[in-house]
C-alpha cells in the first residue's frame, strides 16, 4: 500500500521551526491568524484552524477553478457488486512521482504538483507538522 501521509521528523515544519511539537500553535495570534479551535464530542475529537483569509481563500478558489484539470469520463466510474457505475462528480488525484491509488477496482496515478495545490500543501504542512504528497479533489 502507498503512504499517503508522510511525518516529518520533529522540529522540521517548513517554517523550521524548533518546537519539536506535532502541531506548531502561536502563543499570540494576529488579527488574521486566530487560535485554533476544538469540537468535543462522544467520539470526537476535532482542532481545526483557519489557515487563509476569506480574500486569499477567494484567491484560491478562482485558481482552483482555472488550473485543476479533471481526469475524462472513462475514469469516473466504481466497480460496485461486480456492476460499473458512474460517479456523479469529477475527480483528479494530484501527488509525488512513483504513486498511485487504488479503490472500487479503479486505479488513479496522481497528475504533478500545480502550484496552487503546492501553496496549499506548504500551509497545511508548516502548521501540522505534517508532510503530504497525494491529493484527491471530488468536484460535485
Amino acid at each position: 500500500m502507498d503512504a499517503f501521509v508522510v511525518k516529518l521528523p520533529r522540529g522540521q515544519a517548513e517554517d523550521g521551526g524548533g518546537s519539536g511539537g506535532k502541531r506548531p500553535r502561536l502563543e499570540k495570534p494576529g488579527p488574521e491568524r486566530p487560535l485554533p479551535r476544538e469540537i468535543r464530542a462522544e467520539g470526537l475529537n476535532c482542532d481545526y484552524r483557519i489557515l487563509f483569509g476569506k480574500a486569499e481563500a477567494d484567491e484560491i478558489f478562482q485558481q482552483l477553478e482555472k488550473e485543476v484539470e479533471y481526469f475524462e469520463e472513462d475514469s469516473t466510474k466504481l466497480h460496485v457488486f461486480g456492476t460499473w457505475h458512474k460517479i456523479p462528480r469529477r475527480k483528479v488525484t494530484y501527488g509525488d512521482p512513483g504513486l498511485s491509488y487504488t479503490y472500487s477496482g479503479v486505479t488513479f496515478h496522481p497528475k504533478p504538483w500545480i502550484p496552487v495545490l503546492t501553496r496549499i500543501r506548504e500551509r497545511v504542512t508548516a502548521e501540522t507538522g505534517h508532510a503530504f504528497n497525494f491529493v484527491l479533489i471530488n468536484r460535485y
